[in-house]
């Protein structure tokens, strides 16, 4: 848990840690503790979207509070920066947050996939079936063109081939 430091120095004063780590999957916990008179304060971060949903927060810290930023499941790691404004813009400090990759506790056992029969398709090549039949479609149409020099040929072994690269990335996708 990180903590960040108001009025402890000052009025308005703000102390944060220059860089805190958070991990994806998991909630950045900011320990915010007020050492004088209550005030507001402003959480934001313009750079933050891939990473988390947070972008800006307004608090009134009476004493010490609790503040959780969450980063997504499906975060990559990388870095974003939090901004902590007190005297409605008169302070102002930032620190970074590193976002890292959970690190197992222990090793995942080996996991030993019984041996397909020889003649069975796999499931990776069973689904890229459409990719690579558009492509045969296209090199079809291509071949065509090539002996009839005829402009529509080539317009459909383009398209051929178009349709092969949206269906390869739907496949990516899912």
């Amino acid at each position: 848990m990180s903590e960040v430091h108001l009025n402890r120095r000052g009025i308005n004063s703000i102390e944060a840690p220059r860089e805190v780590e958070a991990t994806i999957g998991d909630d950045l916990a900011l320990h915010i503790i007020n050492h004088g008179s209550p005030l507001h304060i402003t959480l934001a971060s313009a750079n933050s979207s891939p990473f988390t949903d947070f972008f800006h927060e307004n608090l009134y810290v009476v004493g010490d509070e609790e503040f959780h930023i969450p980063i997504r499941e499906d975060a990559y790691p990388g870095v974003f920066s939090v901004e902590v404004i007190s005297g409605y813009g008169a302070r102002k400090v930032e620190f970074r947050v590193v976002v890292r990759e959970r690190t197992p506790l222990e090793p995942e056992p080996a996991v030993v996939a019984p041996a397909a029969p020889a003649r069975a398709v796999s499931p990776e090549w069973r689904s890229a079936g459409p990719v690579i039949l558009s492509c045969a479609i296209a090199l079809v149409f291509y071949g065509l063109w090539l002996a009839y020099r005829d402009d529509i040929l080539n317009a459909a072994a383009f398209a051929a081939l178009f349709i092969g690269v949206i269906l390869a990335w739907l496949r990516q996708r899912s």
